[in-house]
């Protein structure tokens, strides 16, 4: 399946760490997965394949709580020629709504 293809200037300015980019990558995923679950544990009820929410862990802080399931191709994976993110499949022709591409 072709991907939604990122564009580097795409991503909000003021997105500068790592954590920003990891949260605002996981809501671009949610966005584009559009609803798409994956079975994960035999005979449990499917999840989101990506999903960002937020709680309060025990030690009383806000935290963000990222999950995706990504497709890979294992053969890639494990090509030593090859970093291992470009393993990652598509998930969507989508685009990430328009208010993930702003600041």
């Amino acid at each position: 399946m072709p991907v939604a293809a990122l564009t580097l200037s795409e991503i909000p300015s003021n997105i500068n760490t790592y954590e920003r980019l990891a949260v605002w990558a996981l809501q671009c995923c949610q966005s584009i997965g559009n609803g798409v679950e994956v079975n994960v544990i035999a005979g449990a009820e499917s999840i989101p394949m990506a999903q960002c929410q937020t709680a309060v862990t025990a030690d009383n802080v806000d935290r963000f709580i990222l999950t995706a399931y990504i497709p890979c191709n294992r053969d890639a994976m494990n090509d030593p020629a090859q970093k291992t993110w470009m393993a990652a499949k598509d998930i969507s022709l989508s685009q990430p709504h328009a208010n993930l591409k702003s600041n």
